[in-house]
């Protein structure tokens, strides 16, 4: 198989003779669809394929070559797509997963996992939604765990950043129109704003966050690394590990793990009681363990790392 086109030439131009091997088809085109998106991908040949931007699952490139239509677009185009997904992405988690804690009536009961259920539910079902788009961060921790395993170059951080922060706001702005009662203020702190339950000393919450956001970010290290081979099944993976630490943590932080999740109901309710701690707490455990991930398990040789 012969690739016949410039570096100038658009995706569209490209003339390809098909030959038997279709594999050695989807290699050949997608190295050459890499080399014309230098400033959104990193700069070794190896980190430009594994960044999150371009990963896809082989299966989905036809043996007839045809390249999918998210990598047929201009980089700018591609960056457009990204901040959507992760817009819609985040606000479909703030809408649906705060609404499991509305009661029917203010100062009504809630189910024990309602909560749980509710974002570990919107998480799962959205991975699925915009995962082959964005890699469904939905979370500036995510973000910055594929910053640092170089999977991501600031430009790409930067708009997952924006899309996060804002979808976040948008999702809860929208929770309060629709709810049927006015949710702002209607409890202590606010419905869905995440603060440290009583007798739970700063400190004390701030450890139980980094841990919590660690262990969640060791989870997206496995599903990323290739020699893992845990990218399947990855809602489910994700379903049971936000449903676990919503029952187990929750009662005592919120769960909250995400910068973002915990911002949007603070502005709305201006309830910030130990705010900063949803924020020291999940980015210091990001940094800690996905370092840990990337020096210590990722640096081992590959005779030594079990596939």
């Amino acid at each position: 198989m012969t690739y016949r086109a410039s570096k100038e030439e658009d995706y569209s131009s490209v003339d390809w003779i098909d030959q038997n091997d279709g594999h050695q088809q989807e290699k050949i085109w997608l190295k050459s669809m890499l080399t014309n998106d230098n400033f959104l991908v990193p700069k070794t040949e190896e980190q430009k394929l594994n960044s999150v931007v371009f990963e896809a699952p082989m299966s989905e490139y036809k043996s007839t070559a045809e390249p999918n239509q998210l990598y047929e677009r201009q980089p700018w185009q591609k960056l457009v797509l990204i901040f959507l997904a992760e817009l819609f992405g985040t606000a479909f988690l703030m809408l649906f997963g705060c609404m499991g804690l509305v009661p029917k009536h203010p100062g009504g009961e809630l189910g024990e996992y309602s909560g749980a259920i509710a974002f570990a539910g919107i998480v799962a079902v959205t991975i699925v939604i915009i995962g082959h788009i964005s890699n469904c961060h939905i979370n500036p921790c995510v973000t910055l765990c594929a910053l640092i395993l170089g999977k991501l170059p600031i430009l790409t951080a930067i708009i997952y950043f924006l899309a996060e922060f804002l979808g976040a706001m948008i999702g809860y702005g929208v929770l309060v129109v629709i709810s049927p009662y006015n949710i702002l203020n209607s409890s202590k702190s606010g419905v869905c704003v995440t603060s440290p339950v009583m007798g739970l000393t700063a400190w004390q919450a701030l450890l139980i966050e980094a841990i919590t956001t660690g262990v969640l970010m060791l989870l997206v290290c496995a599903v990323w690394d290739p020699k893992s081979g845990n990218g399947d099944c990855g809602p489910l993976k994700f379903l049971v590990m936000i449903f676990l630490t919503s029952v187990v943590v929750g009662p005592f932080t919120g769960n909250s793990l995400n910068p973002a999740r915990s911002l949007a109901p603070a502005i709305y309710n201006n309830s910030w009681n130990m705010h900063w701690i949803y924020w020291v707490g999940p980015i210091s455990g990001t940094i800690i363990s996905t370092l840990f991930y990337k020096y210590i398990f990722m640096a081992l040789n590959n005779e030594e790392r079990v596939k």
